[in-house]
């Protein structure tokens, strides 16, 4: 008496493939390549710098600050790029060639340069933030020699895009048509 084995593999292979065939291809779009934007805009106070000190006396001054952001490995904030305009009083000053650091406590460390009646200029402003709030202090933030600052106001980070998409082919669409011709889409197996 010879007994037959049932022969089931090619069997589960094609049912294997017919169902994974029901189901739509998803696929993840690569994110864009570059890193995520800053803009910081404060407003206060710029203070004549006399011999190391700051006057008593001020001028309005506010800051506007375009970048990039990246995150480093140990937590901190990398910001490169920096560009935008200082006005003190009615002086305008634009600022290019900036980068800076957010460290993981929050301190703000940014250098940047401009210029005034073609003499290049320093900015150097050191903070805190907190949230979407910047401080930047008038001991250590300040223009060369010439002023310190007292100035507050918020930084916006934008991230780039990235986004998750479905995929369904014609062939998936003409092969799930019943016979009243309308298309039915797969359920998931419970």
């Amino acid at each position: 008496m010879t007994t037959q084995k049932p022969k089931f593999g090619l069997a589960s292979m094609l049912m294997s493939a017919s169902v994974l065939a029901l189901y739509p291809t998803i696929t993840l779009e690569k994110p864009q390549r570059g890193s995520a934007l800053v803009s910081v805009k404060a407003d206060g106070k710029a203070f004549q710098n006399q011999k190391g000190k700051a006057s008593s006396t001020f001028s309005s001054a506010t800051l506007t600050l375009y970048g990039s952001v990246q995150l480093k490995g140990d937590g901190a904030l990398e910001l490169d790029d920096l560009a935008g305009s200082l006005q003190i009083g009615l002086a305008n000053y634009t600022i290019t060639s900036g980068r800076g650091e957010v460290n993981k406590k929050g301190k703000i460390e940014i250098n940047t340069e401009t210029s005034d009646a073609g003499k290049s200029l320093e900015l150097k402003l050191h903070g805190s933030n907190q949230g979407d709030s910047v401080t930047f202090g008038s001991k250590e933030s300040r223009l060369s020699s010439l002023y310190f600052f007292s100035l507050t106001g918020k930084a916006i980070v934008t991230m780039p895009t990235t986004s998750l998409s479905t995929t369904w082919s014609d062939d998936d669409h003409n092969h799930y048509a019943n016979n009243t011709g309308t298309v039915t889409r797969p359920r998931a197996i419970q």
